[in-house]
């Protein structure tokens, strides 16, 4: 079974939620230490200045807030291959936001001296880093600019069709059984919705054929029916 993860057909799924370099992170592993946590490690406090950054090797973080209310506000996930708090950690910026692993990962920590030299010597690494940062960048502007101009369903949809090309096993007869699975409180948190209006579409959904769920595991029978559906939800 094919992985259909291809980030050049689909580049616009990076900079909508699920943040990874295009081009890895290979150079910039070499720069820090291996390290294991284990699912749902806090990695840094919301407020101080982190004493490192890392990338993501296996496994996926979760990037979110807790409001004054007491609610989960879910900004990104960073995948296999991203990079995540070099931006405070540069310039001493205290973080606003905590890192917490969704699943056991394998993450490489990187010392502040160790980047900052290998910029002295590497214009690539450099590049890396930059890339990263401007990722984050479009991946905030995309989230404004779809909030108010796309309907629910739209967005649902859209990140039904993200996780099915990310985490989704293409079957022989050109199905797709996603390897991971996603809440409908994820979907709401990552979404910023409420949970009730989440459930009440992906049923919808699901009532017109566009994916099942087979042992608590999502199933979808012909993707291009669901990118159809998306774009007639675009024209209402």
């Amino acid at each position: 079974m094919a992985d259909i993860r291809n980030p050049n057909q689909n580049d616009d799924d990076f900079l909508y939620h699920l943040l990874y370099l295009p081009r890895g992170i290979a150079r910039l592993e070499k720069l820090g230490t291996p390290v294991k946590i284990s699912k749902n490690t806090v990695l840094n406090t919301m407020g101080e200045i982190p004493d490192y950054c890392y990338l993501v090797r296996s496994g996926r973080m979760l990037c979110y807030e807790i409001s004054y209310a007491g609610d989960q506000r879910v900004y990104n996930i960073m995948e296999p291959g991203s990079m995540f708090l070099e931006e405070c950690l540069l310039f001493d910026k205290p973080c606003p936001i905590e890192f917490r692993a969704l699943e056991d990962c394998e993450l490489v920590r990187i010392e502040k001296c160790d980047l900052k030299r290998a910029f002295k010597s590497d214009i690539d690494i450099v590049m890396d880093v930059c890339e990263s940062l401007s990722t984050k960048f479009l991946s905030a502007m995309e989230h404004l600019r779809l909030g108010p101009r796309q309907s629910a369903g739209w967005r649902i949809c859209k990140m039904l069709l993200i996780t099915a090309r990310h985490y989704g096993e293409e079957q022989p007869d050109g199905s797709i059984v996603m390897s991971s699975r996603f809440s409908q409180q994820m979907f709401a948190d990552i979404l910023g919705m409420n949970r009730v209006t989440v459930t009440r579409k992906l049923k919808e959904f699901r009532d017109d054929g566009l994916f099942e769920i087979r042992d608590g595991i999502m199933f979808f029978p012909d993707l291009s029916k669901l990118e159809e559906y998306m774009t007639t939800m675009e024209s209402e």
